[in-house]
C-alpha cells in the first residue's frame, strides 16, 4: 500500500477533476464501444440481404454470427497481457483500425465461407477491446465511481441497437444497386470505415494513465495516482497473483460461466430480433423494422443509466440477480405470446431487453471490485471471452431449434434456461462466500475479500437517488 503523505485536494477539486476525466475519455469510450457492437451485430440485418444472394439457411446464419467469437476466445486473453505491455493509447488503437479494415472487407465476401473466414477474423480483431476498456478505467476512476462509470460506457450496447437498427435498415432500403453492390454489403462498409478513424482518434487523445495526462494539474495527478495505487493495493490481498494465478483462479472461472449464461440471454436478441420482427410482422420494410428493433434498445439504454446511479456498492450480487430474475420471466412471457399476441410478445421482449443489457455493467462490477494488478488483465480477458462464447453456442442454438420446429417461440427456451442457471449459480457463490467466512471467523481467521461474493445483507446495495 502506498506510504507516501496523502496528496491534499479539497472534495470539490477532486470532483472536477473526475468530471474533467469523464468529458476527455467517456465519450470517446461509448463512441469506441458503439462502434465495435454495431460492427460485431450488423450481420443480423446484412442477413436479410445475404439469404437471399448466398440462400442461407437459418442454422448457417446462427453459425456466421457466432464463428466471431471463437476468433474472440483464441485471442482475447493474449490481447489484454499486450495491452499492459504496449498501453491503452496503442493497443486500442491498434484493435479498432485492424477490426474495421476486416469488417469492411466483409462487403467484398462471395460466398457463405467467405463469410465464416472474415467472421473469425473479425473476432480475432475485436479482441481485447472491451476487457481493455474496463481495464483502463481502473487506472482512471476510484472504486465508488466505477460502476456508474462502467453503466455510462455499457450504454452504447443499447445505443448500437437504438441507433444501428434504424440506420442499417434504410441501408438496406436505399443502397440496393449503389456502384453495382447489393445493399446489404454497404452494411459492412459504412460500419467498417468509422472503426479506422476512430482508432486513429484514440492514438492522438487517449492517455494511458493519470500521470501521463497532461491535461490535467499535477495536484489532480498526483491525488488519483495516490488513491488508485492505494485502492489497488488494497485489492491486491485477496486477488489472484499474476497472469496464470488468474487464469486457474476458481472464482474467475465461476464468474465466466455466469456471464456465458447472462450473454446467451443476451445475443439471441441481437443476432435473431430483426428477422423474428420481420416474420411476425410482414412485408414491413426494412427500415420500419430497424425502428422497431431500436424500441427495445431505447428503454434499455434509459434503464443501464438510471440503475448505474442507484447502485451504490460495487461488491454486491443482488441487483445483478433482481436483473436476471426479471429477464427470466421476461423471456418466459415472450415464448408464451409470441405466436398468437405480438404485441404483448414485443412489450415483452422488451422488458427482457432492459433487464438483460442492464445486467451486464452490474456483473462487470463483481471481477473488477477484487482483481487487480497483472492479475485482473488476464481475470477480466477470461472471463469476457469465455463469457463471449455464448454469442457462437445461443444464436447457433436458436437458429438450429427455429430450423428443427419452425417455431420462433420454442427457441426462446434457450434463454429462459441460461438466465436461470445464472441465478442458480449467483445464488450459490454466495452461499460459499457465507461458508468460507464462518469458517475463517471459527478459526480466528480474519475474513478476507476473496469470498467468491458477498450479498453485503448489512448495505443497501440499490439507494434511491444519484
Amino acid at each position: 500500500m502506498p506510504t507516501s503523505t496523502p496528496p491534499v485536494l479539497s472534495a470539490e477539486a477532486q470532483k472536477k477533476t473526475l468530471a474533467k476525466i469523464t468529458r476527455r475519455l467517456i465519450p470517446l469510450l461509448i463512441i469506441g464501444y458503439f462502434i465495435s457492437y454495431v460492427d460485431r451485430v450488423n450481420i443480423s440485418f446484412a442477413k436479410l440481404g445475404m439469404e437471399q444472394s448466398f440462400e442461407m439457411t437459418a442454422a448457417q446464419y446462427g453459425f456466421a454470427a457466432g464463428i466471431f467469437f471463437a476468433g474472440y476466445l483464441l485471442a482475447e486473453v493474449p490481447s489484454n497481457i499486450l495491452m499492459v505491455k504496449f498501453g491503452a493509447r496503442v493497443w486500442l488503437s491498434r484493435i479498432m483500425i485492424t477490426w474495421g479494415i476486416v469488417g469492411t472487407l466483409m462487403a467484398f465476401a462471395p460466398n457463405v465461407e467467405v463469410i465464416y473466414l472474415l467472421r473469425f477474423l473479425l473476432g480475432v480483431a475485436e479482441a481485447g477491446f472491451f476487457p481493455g476498456i474496463l481495464l483502463f478505467l481502473t487506472r482512471w476512476y476510484p472504486n465508488k465511481e466505477r460502476a456508474k462509470v462502467v453503466a455510462t460506457v455499457m450504454m452504447a450496447i443499447p445505443l448500437a441497437g437504438l441507433i444501428g437498427s434504424p440506420l442499417n435498415g434504410w441501408i438496406l432500403d436505399t443502397f440496393e444497386g449503389v456502384f453495382g453492390m447489393e445493399s446489404w454489403r454497404w452494411v459492412f462498409i459504412i460500419g467498417g470505415i468509422p472503426a479506422i478513424l476512430m482508432g486513429i482518434v484514440y492514438f492522438i487523445m487517449i492517455a494511458d494513465s493519470p500521470a501521463k495526462a497532461k491535461w490535467l494539474g499535477v495536484q489532480e495527478r498526483e491525488w488519483l495516482e495516490y488513491t488508485l495505487k492505494k485502492e489497488d493495493a488494497e485489492r491486491t490481498v485477496g486477488a489472484p497473483k499474476g497472469h496464470l494465478s488468474a487464469l486457474k483462479n476458481k472464482k474467475v472461472i465461476v464468474l465466466a460461466a455466469i456471464y456465458f449464461l447472462l450473454q446467451c440471454g443476451s445475443y439471441p436478441l441481437t443476432y435473431w430480433m430483426p428477422s423474428v420482427i420481420k416474420d411476425v410482422t410482414g412485408d414491413l420494410s426494412s427500415t420500419a423494422i430497424g425502428w422497431l428493433n431500436a424500441i427495445p434498445f431505447l428503454f434499455a439504454a434509459i434503464c443501464m443509466f438510471l440503475v448505474g446511479r442507484l447502485v451504490k456498492d460495487e461488491k454486491s450480487s443482488r441487483p445483478v440477480l433482481i436483473a436476471l430474475i426479471i429477464s427470466t420471466f421476461a423471456f418466459g412471457a415472450t415464448a408464451l405470446t409470441l405466436g398468437n399476441l405480438p404485441m404483448m410478445a414485443f412489450m415483452a421482449i422488451t422488458v427482457a431487453t432492459m433487464a438483460v443489457q442492464t445486467s451486464k455493467p452490474l456483473f462487470w462490477n463483481l471481477p473488477t471490485s477484487f482483481l487487480a494488478g497483472a492479475g485482473a488483465a488476464s481475470g477480466i480477458a477470461l472471463i469476457n471471452s469465455l463469457g463471449n462464447t455464448a454469442g457462437f453456442f445461443s444464436p447457433y442454438a436458436v437458429g438450429w431449434i427455429q430450423d428443427a420446429t419452425g417455431d420462433s417461440g420454442m427457441a426462446v427456451i434457450v434463454m429462459i434456461a441460461a438466465q436461470g442457471l445464472a441465478v442458480v449459480l449467483i445464488i450459490g457463490l454466495v452461499m460459499s462466500g457465507k461458508k468460507q467466512k464462518a469458517a475463517q471467523l471459527a478459526n480466528g481467521v480474519q475474513p478476507t475479500d476473496d469470498a467468491p461474493l458477498s450479498d453485503t445483507e448489512e448495505n443497501n446495495s440499490v439507494r434511491t437517488g444519484a
